[in-house]
């Protein structure tokens, strides 16, 4: 054991002196093979300094284009998703005609789809990575990513669903059923193949109905008829058997009692 640590702690150490060395001393090759060596290994926190200096060595020349190329990866290996963004978009904008260009333009639209935020914070990373997602589509019609795409942006419709529906739940919560209506229904329509669509759909119902039942008297008739509509609606969407559906009845029958109660009163009065 202390002689395999022994070999370990050496073989780190001379790792390390000889990497100094090649930082310090070493030719542009031997800085160019370190910097590749040490990307392989992904050790890029080593690799990205080399590269940079490379980079700025081989301004203008051919092989400025394979530097960048893996400068661009030394970030996005760093989980610097941001910055890898830029330069992977760089490098398209830069080298338009490299056998890298497409994988690159992919790349720039992954960077934003790793950096996208969860649903509870600001989505225009998420809005911003499927457009360009789209966009990348759209320019490279026989890409290997096609694939990859769909799913990336599939997962990121899923986090602006999960948005959308979580404003709607807040509404309903703090009572305001109204603005939870209109914000359930915008969900359905800006993604209508929303996983829970059917509880969408029944808290439709069930929002109208406590819309009404707590509505001034001059305003009930009209909206407790609004709670017939949108069962209907969701009748209509829906068999017996889906587990919203008899939830929903119950509200549509309370209603049409509360409704005669509330006309009877009336006429009484």
């Amino acid at each position: 054991m202390r002689l395999l640590l022994f070999t370990l702690s050496f073989v780190l150490l001379s790792s390390c002196s000889e990497y100094a060395t090649v930082v310090k001393k070493g030719t542009l090759d031997q800085k160019y093979d370190m910097a590749v060596a040490k990307y392989k290994k992904k050790d890029y926190v080593r690799a990205l300094p080399l590269f940079e200096e490379l980079l700025a060595a081989y301004r203008g020349k051919e092989k400025a284009e394979e530097l960048y190329f893996y400068y661009c990866y030394c970030y996005f290996g760093l989980g610097q998703y941001e910055l890898a963004a830029f330069h992977f978009k760089n490098f398209t904008e830069n080298y338009f005609n490299s056998k890298h260009s497409e994988e690159c333009a992919y790349m720039y639209a992954h960077c934003l789809y790793k950096d996208a935020l969860p649903y509870y914070l600001e989505q225009v990373n998420t809005e911003k990575a499927i457009a360009e997602m789209q966009l990348f589509l759209n320019q490279y019609q026989t890409t290997i990513y096609r694939d990859l795409c769909n799913e990336q942006m599939s997962d990121l419709r899923k986090i602006l669903q999960k948005k959308s529906f979580e404003n709607a739940m807040l509404f309903y919560k703090i009572e305001d059923y109204r603005a939870a209506t209109i914000s359930f229904k915008n969900t359905i329509k800006d993604f209508p193949d929303v996983e829970n669509k059917d509880e969408i759909e029944f808290l439709i119902v069930k929002a109208t109905y406590m819309y009404a039942r707590y509505s001034v008297d001059d305003k009930k008739e009209e909206r407790y008829k609004s709670v017939f509509t949108e069962f209907k609606e969701f009748s209509n969407n829906h068999l017996p058997s889906n587990p919203y559906y008899k939830l929903a009845e119950e509200l549509n029958t309370k209603a049409h009692k509360e409704l005669t109660k509330h006309q009877q009163k009336k006429i009484s009065s």
